[in-house]
């Protein structure tokens, strides 16, 4: 029992406004065939009815719900015995967190509980194939290897590749852009490989990992938190590695909207932070690569350039505003 309880992974899953796809996530993800998992469903004080949605398909499932606070659920909850497969537990934040807010409240609970081998984070959009969870868990299995990530796919083109497995990290211009982003999924990314960064929507870490370098820094809010998260884990000495046995459709941008003006004010305010924290002798250049990026690259590419956003994430970077943009 001490052996297989060292096995066990607690999966993350945040919603916010967004039932639908989280019920459909949650379906997929107890579809699982990894032995030993608890799910663990957090929410960012959704105002749509979320809760109660989410309530009515756990009772239709004829699943166990749990509920904490997110004060109760830090402090690892109640003593409940749970049954595996047949139970949510469901952390209600009570506020808008952020993507780094929001999972740190599960990746504590998850610490305290005292079984936690490896935690997946897994946005709410995605749907894991069957087999995805063990492919991940065997891959951090490898000798230093500290967080792995799958293939996402496109879920409207699953033989599309949204990344194989995260992202490469290029300073000079503070940008992060998918590894084999738009690739067809035609055996050429068949071979792990190691990473500069392990996407967020689906991101196994091991238990050592929080230990060394601790939660996700919540700063951010949204976007970048990943990268930090993966460049702290790295100059710490563990690997970080793509898993192309693992496969997880993802539906980009559910929640924040792919190149909206929201997505566009915190990439450049937290590209500016991450700058600052691990390359400081770039950041005279970076705003301007930014800006190259919002005007000439979007124009020939004819997609918004949202300078509006730009500015307003410059301005605040500048200004040192955090977490979430009132």
């Amino acid at each position: 029992m001490a052996e297989r309880q060292k096995q066990k992974v607690y999966i993350l899953i945040l919603n916010w406004n967004n039932a639908k796809e989280t019920i459909e996530c949650l379906d997929a993800v107890f579809k699982t065939d990894y032995p030993d998992y608890q799910v663990v469903l957090l929410d960012n004080g959704s105002t749509d009815g979320s809760e109660e949605k989410i309530r009515q398909w756990v009772s239709g499932k004829g699943f166990q719900i749990i509920r904490y606070g997110r004060r109760e659920a830090t402090e690892g909850g109640r003593p409940e015995e749970v049954s595996l497969k047949t139970c949510l537990v469901f952390i209600q934040n009570g506020e808008n967190l952020g993507y780094a807010g929001g999972n740190n409240a599960g990746l504590e609970f998850a610490l305290a509980r005292g079984d936690m081998r490896y935690a997946w984070l897994l946005n709410n959009d995605t749907l894991p194939e069957a087999g995805a969870l063990k492919a991940l868990v065997a891959c951090c299995t490898e000798k230093g290897v500290g967080m792995a990530g799958p293939k996402l796919l496109y879920a409207g083109r699953p033989g599309v590749l949204q990344t194989a497995g995260g992202c490469k990290i290029s300073p000079l211009t503070g940008n992060a852009s998918v590894v084999a982003g738009g690739r067809s999924d035609d055996g050429k990314w068949d071979t792990p490989f190691e990473l500069d960064s392990v996407c967020g929507a689906s991101l196994l870490v091991k238990r050592e990992v929080l230990e060394a370098v601790g939660l996700l820094e919540a700063k951010y809010f949204l976007y970048w938190e990943d990268a930090d998260w993966s460049m702290r884990a790295r100059r710490a000495g563990f690997k970080l590695l793509f898993c192309p046995a693992g496969r997880v459709l993802h539906r980009e941008g559910a929640t924040s909207g792919a190149m909206s003006e929201t997505s566009d004010y915190y990439w450049v305010r937290n590209g500016l932070y991450f700058t600052k924290k691990f390359y400081p002798w770039l950041l005279p250049l970076v705003p301007f690569a930014y800006l190259a990026k919002h005007t000439i690259v979007r124009m020939l590419r004819h997609k918004p350039l949202n300078l509006k956003a730009y500015f307003s994430g410059l301005l605040d970077f500048l200004l040192g505003r955090s977490g979430r943009k009132r």
